[in-house]
């Protein structure tokens, strides 16, 4: 650790600078007399350095902590987007960087993190392949922004080319299609659902439209009654511009005149849904709840959007593709091509209206 004491003037009046390079940070403290700063160099200068290093990066001698502060805020800057209600890539990250912090511990130094430490973290969770995948990425990348940033990594080490044992051995995996709602069950969601919330859910049963970012910025007048929908680029998760011709049964759940968001509340949306899902009887007889009591059903994972793909495909693949606003059919096809329905089905599916037409 080098250090030096130089006399300077400071708005004319003279003071004594102890200058201090701390794992290559150049640290400064002014002092009214020589005397003053050899006595602290001497006996609080360390002291001084460890406090001044709890929060700030420190070069080799930065903690995890700060380091992701650090590199958090410089993510955020490079990716917010202002017409996004929620940063859904910086709370992923976010949400992944402290799980592995929280592991390992938030205050150790960046440079006692191991390759064996990162793979003991990713197989430490009972947890899919993908979702190993997903959680390796974001801490491999943390790890590599801290070598670039000489937090005490090599940046080389967190690069899979030049560190084969950044890899670890995935088990088989089973890959089954999402689930999805039945006709009956998208008849007694729609029913039961509260009226206010009732042309949102419409549009991602019959649209696929994703329910975050994309339904929740979607107002009125980017409707086009009985034409199309407006999805605007700073609103659509690809960041293009995706005008939506929907199917004619969803015009008898979009009120012709009215303003304002089409979904109050994003949250007030999810906790609405789960209480319809919860009142649907489980089954309809002749328009008649049956079964002789109550039983409510699961509402899975993007139902909405994973419904509409199914369903559209046996309706029509390239229309399907087009309204979901996917880039390649690959993916589509993948995930969505569904054969435990059918045309028939579909066309049920798109049938569902509403009665009582506003």
């Amino acid at each position: 650790m080098n250090t030096k004491i130089r006399k300077r003037s400071v708005r004319g009046k003279v003071s004594f600078c102890l200058d201090v390079d701390f794992n290559g940070i150049r640290k400064r403290k002014f002092f009214k007399t020589q005397t003053d700063a050899l006595h602290f160099r001497d006996n609080e200068m360390l002291d001084w350095l460890k406090g001044e290093t709890e929060n700030k990066p420190a070069g080799s001698q930065t903690k995890l902590n700060v380091a992701r502060d650090e590199y958090l805020k410089e993510y955020l800057k490079a990716n917010h987007n202002p017409s996004k209600p929620k940063q859904k890539g910086y709370q992923t990250s976010e949400e992944r960087i402290n799980r592995f912090l929280r592991f390992f511990g938030e205050n150790r130094m960046v440079s006692e993190v191991t390759t064996q430490d990162y793979l003991d973290y990713v197989m430490s969770g009972n947890w899919s392949e993908e979702t190993k995948a997903g959680y390796s990425r974001v801490v491999r990348t943390f790890m590599f922004w801290c070598g670039k940033r000489g937090y005490g990594q090599d940046k080389s080490d967190w690069y899979i080319k030049t560190n084969p044992e950044l890899k670890y051995e995935k088990s088989k995996t089973f890959e089954r299609l999402p689930e999805i709602l039945s006709v009956d069950q998208a008849k007694l969601l729609l029913r039961e659902i509260p009226e206010k919330y009732r042309p949102a859910m419409a549009l991602m049963l019959f649209t696929g439209i994703r329910p975050e970012v994309e339904m929740m910025t979607l107002k009125y007048n980017d409707i086009q009654w009985g034409k199309r929908i407006q999805l605007r680029a700073e609103h659509t998760k690809t960041g293009r511009e995706r005008w939506i011709k929907p199917p004619a049964n969803l015009w008898t759940w979009i009120p012709k005149t009215r303003s304002g968001s089409v979904m109050p509340s994003y949250d007030g949306m999810n906790r609405a849904r789960g209480r319809a899902c919860r009142r649907a009887y489980g089954r309809v007889n002749n328009g008649r709840r049956g079964g002789g009591g109550v039983s409510g059903f699961d509402y899975p994972p993007n139902a909405a959007r994973h419904s509409f793909g199914s369903y559209g495909y046996w309706i029509s693949f390239e229309w399907a593709l087009d309204t979901m606003g996917h880039m390649n059919s690959e993916t589509f096809l993948k995930n969505y091509k569904n054969n435990r329905v059918d045309r028939e089905d579909a066309e049920k599916y798109f049938g569902i209206v509403q009665k009582n037409t506003m």
